[in-house]
This record gives structure tokens, C-alpha cells and sequence, in this order.
């Protein structure tokens, strides 16, 4: 079974942004790209990918395990 390389699924995403740009315009496209990206972060976040205690430490300058 052939996989896809990040190179393909990366020009493929960019012709659909760019198709959906000319289909219902620029600044709708950016509100589409904006809430996917957010729910991009919410996934790993409820897949537990994402530790908001080290998000926490990282933004106040400590490092955890150094």
C-alpha cells in the first residue's frame, strides 16, 4: 500500500485553501483554515498529546526534568 509524503498532503491542502479562496473568498477561507487549526490543537489536546502543565512551566521559564 502506497503512503503519501508530507510533500504531497502539503500540496494538496494548498489547492484546496487556494480552490476554496476563489470558491467563497479570502477572508472566509481564513475563518475555515482558523477554526481547523483550532480544532487541530483541541484533538491532541483530548488525545492527550498536549500537557498543559508543561505548556504552563514552558511559558513561565522553567524547564521540568532539566
Amino acid at each position: 500500500m502506497a503512503t503519501w509524503t508530507n510533500k504531497q498532503w502539503g500540496a494538496v491542502i494548498g489547492a484546496l485553501v487556494l480552490f476554496s479562496m476563489f470558491l467563497i473568498g479570502f477572508e472566509e477561507t481564513l475563518v475555515v483554515v482558523l477554526f481547523g487549526v483550532i480544532g487541530y490543537f483541541v484533538g491532541k489536546y483530548l488525545d492527550g498529546e498536549i500537557d498543559p502543565e508543561d505548556l504552563r512551566a514552558r511559558a513561565q521559564g522553567r524547564r521540568s526534568g532539566m
